[in-house]
Order: structure tokens, then sequence, then C-alpha cells
């Protein structure tokens, strides 16, 4: 074989090699959250509403991470949300076949917990469940409608990584009511419509029913409280041991456990921080201090609970006491 002949063959094969490297990435280790406070801060600071009435969430912080998709045998979602360690509250209607007439078995189930743009990373597939005592799927009454709720238990203690709500079945005229989830057409996104409370006219601050119901939750300054229309029966809350307390996460690999994303937004919206301010520390300061909470400096539970709070009475036009 000549030199040259030699020589085109060595640059053929490091090209295709060049080629093959440039193809392979390797997957990452964990999850990363779509806009981060820095690189959002480098680029243009984007507000907290997506329209007038909703916000789309990072769901990889907390406490937005409590909630997640059930995903049903391939065929369809529901929204449900982490109340325990390895526990799972959802529709019970989510978990029956009405073509069929069966429920599907745990291992056609499986939940993703802070489920964004298809990374599934915080999965676990379905141990076991219990229907709440009076759901019957197949009978439309006002008694098989309000236990419409599931207990799942899960093979994986996702509740450590993303923290978990409480549940209440009373709530007071001056709590923070939201509604939250995953709807029909947002598939991929979490949403948050914080002005769909006791004061809202639901055709206008409200998600539209096509487009799936969200559950109702109270939001306090430690966390995500699931407040439903169709309260749970004393009886189901306490053999289920239910609590009203949400809890942070207590391994922090995959979810951030402060809402930095969520506040930054949120200072955008309330005139603290420009579209093109970097100085967020600064921004986080003087709206703490506005507020009257501790001045920290950190994008915390608290500071985001008080900032929905003002804006709600800014857009709502219903202050929030």
């Amino acid at each position: 074989m000549t030199s040259t002949k030699l020589f085109a063959l060595l640059v053929t094969a490091v090209v295709l090699l060049a080629g093959c490297s440039a193809q392979q990435k390797p997957a990452p280790t964990q999850p990363t959250s779509s806009t981060t406070p820095s690189e959002t801060a480098q680029q243009e600071n984007p507000g907290f509403l997506a329209g007038k009435k909703f916000a789309l969430l990072e769901a990889r912080e907390y406490p937005w991470s409590t909630l997640g998709r059930l995903n049903v045998a391939g065929r369809h979602f529901c929204n449900g949300m982490m109340v325990g360690a390895r526990k799972l509250l959802a529709p019970a209607s989510c978990l029956y076949d009405l073509a069929q007439g069966r429920w599907f078995q745990p291992n056609e189930i499986v939940f993703v917990a802070g489920y964004q743009r298809d990374d599934s990373t915080v999965s676990s597939v379905v141990k076991n469940y219990q229907i709440a005592q009076g759901f019957t799927p197949e009978n439309k009454s006002l008694k098989s409608l309000l236990n419409n709720w599931a207990l799942i238990q899960l093979t994986n203690p996702l509740g450590n990584y993303t923290g978990w709500v409480g549940v209440t079945n009373q709530t007071h005229q001056d709590d923070l009511i939201v509604e939250a989830g995953y709807r029909r057409g947002w598939e991929h996104m979490q949403a948050l419509f914080p002005f769909c409370n006791q004061y809202a006219n639901r055709a206008t601050l409200c998600p539209a029913q096509h487009e799936g119901p969200l559950n109702r939750f109270s939001l306090t300054d430690q966390g995500l409280v699931l407040a439903p229309s169709n309260v749970i029966a004393d009886q189901t809350y306490q053999s289920w041991n239910l609590s009203p307390q949400p809890v942070a996460p207590q391994e922090t690999p995959y979810i951030t456990p402060r809402p930095q994303n969520s506040v930054q937004r949120l200072l955008v919206d309330l005139k603290y921080l420009g579209k093109n301010t970097s100085d967020v520390r600064n921004a986080l300061l003087q709206a703490q201090q506005d507020l009257g909470i501790t001045q920290t400096g950190k994008a915390d539970s608290t500071t985001l609970y008080y900032l929905l709070k003002r804006l709600n009475a800014l857009y709502n036009g219903k202050p929030v006491s």
C-alpha cells in the first residue's frame, strides 16, 4: 500500500471517529432545572404569569415538586400528590378501566414526581393501593363522587426527595387558595392558577373544564396543603393517617429545596426586579423588607407565600389578609 493511500485511510478514520463522538453524548447523572436564577439573570428575567390567570411552574423545585403525574397503562394520566415518603393521593376513578370493567393492576401504574418536559427521573412503580370506602366506579351518586380518592403505596420513597403536601378538610376565609397540576393540552408542564380562590370568578380565573380537573391547595409559608373541594371523609382521613402539615424534601439530589425560580419571576411581576437586572439578592431583600418578613436574602417558602399573596391582592382585586 502506498503512503498516499495509507494517509487517506487514516484521515477517513479520524473523521468517522470524530462524527461518532459528536453523536454519543453522555446522559446526565441527575436532572437539571430548565432555567436557573443565574442563567435567567444573564439573559432576560421572565415574569411569573404566563397569561392573565396562570403561571407555568418549575416542577423540580419545592413545593411544586410534591405534585406529579400518575401514568396509567400508557392510556391516560391523572394528577397525584405525595402525602408521605411512599404515600400518594390520586382520584380513585383514575385507577379503573370503565371499558373493560376492571381495576388496573399496580404494575400498570407509574408515578412521576415533578414531571417536566418528558423528564421522568424521579419516578416509581406502584406497590399497591386502597380505594376510599363509598367509591363505586360506575356509580355517579354524590356519595361515590365525594369518596373519589385512592391512597397509593409506591415502591420507592419519592417523598424523601420531593417533600409532600399536607391534607386538610378545613379552610379559612383568609387562606391563600390556588389550583395546580397538569392539564389536557399542557401535559408536559405544571400550571398554577394563583387567583382561582374563594373570591374568584371561575369563568375567568380558573382552569376551563375541558382541560381536566386540577387539585385545590392552600399555599402556606411551609408548603402546599391539599384542600379538596370534595372533602375527604373523616374515617378515611384517619385510617390513612393523613397529616395537615407539609414536609420539605429530606434529600435533594434531584429537587431544588427552595422555590428560587418562582420567587425570582414573582419579583419581576411585582416590579422589584427589572427585566434586564441581575441584582436578584438586593431585589429580594427589598421585597422581604416591604413584606415585613425576615430579610434572609434567600428564596424560601415563606417569601414565596407572601409574594403570591401580594400578587393576588394586586391582580385579583381581592386582598388576602
